[in-house]
């Protein structure tokens, strides 16, 4: 029976696939499906051992959460003055230069005052003659009231001898010794004394209340020309311009001989600051502003001195968003420890840490440790020469360090991978 071509190509693939299925079944196929399968898909990894990895132990410690931001060392309100004239004039000194340090009340500049000068004589003379009416008043005053007193004393005199005239005249008439007459001329100077009496003592109270009126308008006066002189000497003041703060200069810019004209803005002089009124301006997310409060600790470094820590505290939290890049921001302020406050300078960007909580002697481990598989925590340990991942609950995350609130204990051992070496590494060993 002839067989055709297609039919025997039939019988030799079942035969070959009876005796692959057949090598397949006693093994001796692995090493072949092993090789296409790395051929395939890359060679298999090989599962870690323990010596893949160091071990480090559970400890206890404290643990802080931190907010980590950057900001300004910025001056506060009142540690810059500008200092200006109030007055018009000629720059007759300038005292000071860029980068002096002054002291409150030290003199900076002088403006040409001559003019000042003359018109606080003029005005110390009118209150010097203003003062010399009020004496002259209060001296003559006195004595004109006491004249007009002692006229009234001798009228009560006169007044008391004519009633006794007109008393004894009275008794001769009875007796007819003298005439009515007589009587009638005793009785009228009676009258007219008593009348003079009475004018004098309205004469007294004239004076007197002419004395207080005449002092009291001089007084006024003199209170006038004093004050008139007053405003003379605080424009005279006005030429020397004095430090209101301590300060170093950080501007001037005014010279000597130029003219300056003092208007509604006075023309500045010197700009001074005070470097020992420094705070920090923190630019803090919108998602860990919630965690800040005021009176936290916190620490930051700057640029030039980026190994030392500065310290602060937190003042402030400004309730309105800086939005920059389409990024929310607050302000918080940081008062500055003193110590060490006058390395720092204004404008110089701040890398700040604020401690928003502590967590008091928990587990920790380090946070290489740590491994994750989907929404599995876990950590690798070795027991009985094997290795384990024994699920863990993390908490805070402090630097290198994370809390552990479940699964392990204190002394355990917890595996962290050993770096491999880098190709570059191998090479210079090789060499």
């Amino acid at each position: 029976m002839k067989i055709s071509g297609t039919l025997r190509n039939l019988l030799l693939l079942a035969i070959l696939a009876a005796g692959v299925n057949w090598l397949w079944q006693e093994g001796m196929l692995a090493p072949v499906e092993k090789t296409i399968k790395a051929m395939i898909f890359g060679k298999a990894p090989e599962k870690p051992k323990a010596k893949d990895f160091q071990f480090k132990p559970v400890t206890r410690q404290n643990v802080y959460q931190k907010v980590l931001a950057t900001g300004t060392v910025t001056l506060k309100t009142g540690a810059e003055v500008k200092i200006g004239a109030r007055i018009s004039g000629q720059v007759k000194n300038l005292l000071v230069k860029i980068g002096d340090f002054i002291r409150a009340g030290e003199i900076i500049a002088i403006i040409e005052h001559k003019d000042l000068i003359s018109r606080v004589a003029r005005f110390q003379a009118d209150l010097d003659a203003e003062k010399a009416k009020l004496e002259k008043i209060l001296a003559e005053g006195p004595l004109e009231i006491n004249k007009a007193k002692a006229e009234l004393e001798e009228l009560k005199v006169q007044l008391k001898l004519a009633g006794k005239t007109l008393e004894r005249n009275l008794k001769l008439n009875k007796k007819g010794f003298i005439a009515d007459t007589a009587v009638e001329q005793a009785e009228e100077r009676l009258d007219v004394l008593k009348a003079q009496i009475n004018l004098a003592r309205e004469e007294i109270k004239l004076k007197e209340s002419q004395l207080e009126n005449d002092s009291r308008l001089a007084q006024a006066m003199v209170d006038r020309a004093r004050a008139n002189l007053e405003v003379e000497d605080i424009q005279l003041s006005y030429a020397t311009i004095a430090a209101p703060i301590d300060g170093i200069v950080a501007f001037v810019s005014t010279q000597e001989g130029e003219t300056v004209v003092a208007s509604l803005n006075a023309p500045t002089f010197v700009t001074l600051i005070d470097l020992r009124k420094l705070e920090v301006t923190v630019y803090v997310d919108e998602t860990d502003i919630g965690r800040i409060k005021v009176g936290q600790k916190a620490l930051f470094t700057v640029d030039t001195y980026s190994e030392k820590f500065f310290k602060g505290k937190v003042r402030e939290i400004r309730p309105k968003a800086v939005i920059k890049d389409n990024v929310v921001n607050y302000e918080v302020i940081l008062d500055i420890e003193r110590k060490n406050i006058s390395q720092l300078r204004p404008e110089m960007t701040a890398n700040v840490v604020v401690t928003t909580g502590t967590r008091k002697n928990v587990l920790t481990i380090p946070k290489a440790a740590v491994k994750r598989d989907g929404k599995k925590t876990f950590t690798v340990m070795e027991v009985d020469g094997k290795l384990v991942d024994r699920p863990i609950e993390l908490g805070w995350r402090d630097g290198k360090v994370i809390e552990v609130k479940s699964g392990l204990k204190e002394g355990e051992q917890v595996g962290i991978p050993n770096k491999p070496i880098s190709k570059e590494k191998k090479r210079r060993r090789r060499r």
